[in-house]
C-alpha cells in the first residue's frame, strides 16, 4: 500500500469518526441532519425549505406551483408518517438577536 493508499484511508477514518462524533453532539453536517432522524432527513430538510418558500412567495404575492405545493406536502406527510422527518419545531424570533438569549442546547426540551 503507498503512502498516499495510507493517508487517503486515514483520511476517510477520521472523517468518519468525525461524523459519529459530530452526530451524537447534536450538530449537523452537510447532508444530515443534528436530529438523528435517519435517511430520510436530507429529503425532508429540503421539502421543508421547499413548502418555506413556495409559502414566502405565497404570502408576497408572487405565483407558486399548486403542484410543487401538493408534491412537498405529500412528501413530507410519508416521511413524517414513517418516523423520518424528526422534530418540526420553530426557532424563537429572539434567538440570535444581539441581546436576546442564546439558543439552547441541541437535544434540550
Amino acid at each position: 500500500m503507498s503512502f498516499f493508499e495510507r493517508a487517503k484511508a486515514a483520511a476517510n477514518d477520521l472523517a468518519a469518526k468525525a461524523d459519529v462524533a459530530m452526530t451524537q453532539a447534536g450538530i449537523s453536517t452537510p447532508g444530515t441532519s443534528a436530529t438523528g432522524g435517519g435517511a430520510g432527513c436530507g429529503a425532508g430538510d429540503r421539502a421543508l425549505r421547499d413548502l418555506g418558500v413556495l409559502t414566502y412567495l405565497e404570502a408576497t404575492g408572487r405565483p407558486a406551483s399548486a403542484d410543487d405545493r401538493a408534491r412537498l406536502m405529500a412528501t413530507l406527510h410519508e416521511l413524517e408518517s414513517s418516523g423520518r422527518l424528526g422534530p418540526l419545531t420553530v426557532t424563537p424570533s429572539s434567538y440570535g438577536a444581539p441581546g436576546g438569549p442564546p439558543p439552547p442546547p441541541p437535544g434540550a426540551p
